[in-house]
């Protein structure tokens, strides 16, 4: 049996979803009994929500019942409520709230991938829209390859090209733009002579290595080449969207092409994390 499905509940595994949902009652039980867990824990995240957001929320006795308030909220306070808990916690820990938040973000976190909803929730707790199952999971893969603080600057590029498809109106052409600097940054910090990311800068530094890291692997390295060629159309096809000084300002692209080509600036950037720790072994 696969790793990945060993221990996981069936439902996890056999009846997953072709799309993400919008909205879900088992994702606002799971959220009401998660903020009801963390009141119990001492913080006041039901004043903050009234507060902030607004709304007035049923209670009984001093406990508020946050399942069925949860229930019962319009879906953009469910959301926001998420985000205001966050804060909560960095206002009313007595010490290391960032601890807490973690906890909390990964706990939101959990619930909106199992229960296969259209959103993912950022380290200080603001909610995005996520694409799809693949295209968030490819997200927190890219993230997590570039957990080292040599990344840094990378990983925040990276973050920037999906901010900018979080906005009523996604910004397509400032998402490609945004992947191909991450990707660019994370090429230059590898290689410091290249002058930027060009076809022919990765026929002179990439190449080498590839040839010398898969060199024992006739059948990888074959593969290996065939993906630096890819690499190199991927370069191409995102300078359609790079606005040159003296030139056009290209239109939007259409949404989905945004998101491959968003997609593989994340595959490129896992496989160059990768090369970039074989060559510092």
């Amino acid at each position: 049996m696969s790793e990945q499905i060993e221990g996981r509940r069936f439902s996890q595994v056999y009846l997953r979803r072709a799309d993400l949902q919008q909205d879900s009652v088992r994702m606002r039980n799971r959220l009401g009994a998660v903020l009801h867990g963390w009141e119990k824990r001492g913080f006041r995240i039901s004043d903050l929500v009234e507060q902030e957001l607004g709304i007035r929320l049923g209670y009984t006795r001093t406990e508020y019942e946050w399942t069925k308030v949860i229930r019962e909220m319009e879906l953009r306070d469910v959301l926001d409520t998420v985000t205001v808990a966050c804060f909560a916690m960095k206002q009313q820990a007595r010490s290391s709230p960032g601890d807490y938040i973690r906890q909390f973000v990964a706990a939101v976190s959990r619930i909106f991938s199992e229960e296969q909803v259209g959103y993912r929730v950022d380290p200080l707790g603001g909610v995005h829209y996520a694409v799809d199952q693949e295209f968030e999971s490819g997200r927190v893969a890219t993230i997590t390859a570039l957990g080292q603080a040599r990344y840094n600057g990378v990983r925040s590029l990276y973050e920037d090209a999906f901010a900018a498809l979080d906005g009523e109106t996604p910004d397509g052409k400032s998402a490609i733009r945004h992947g191909f600097f991450a990707v660019e940054s994370l090429f230059r910090l590898m290689f410091p002579r290249a002058q930027q990311l060009g076809t022919g800068d990765v026929q002179t530094h990439l190449s080498p290595v590839v040839d010398r890291v898969y060199s024992d692997q006739r059948p990888a390295l074959m593969v290996a080449q065939k993906r630096v060629a890819a690499f190199r159309s991927w370069i191409e096809a995102a300078h359609f969207y790079r606005h040159e000084p003296g030139s056009e300002e290209p239109a939007q692209p259409p949404l989905e092409l945004a998101v491959y080509l968003l997609s593989d600036a994340g595959a490129h950037l896992r496989w160059l994390a990768f090369l970039d720790q074989q060559r510092a072994d």
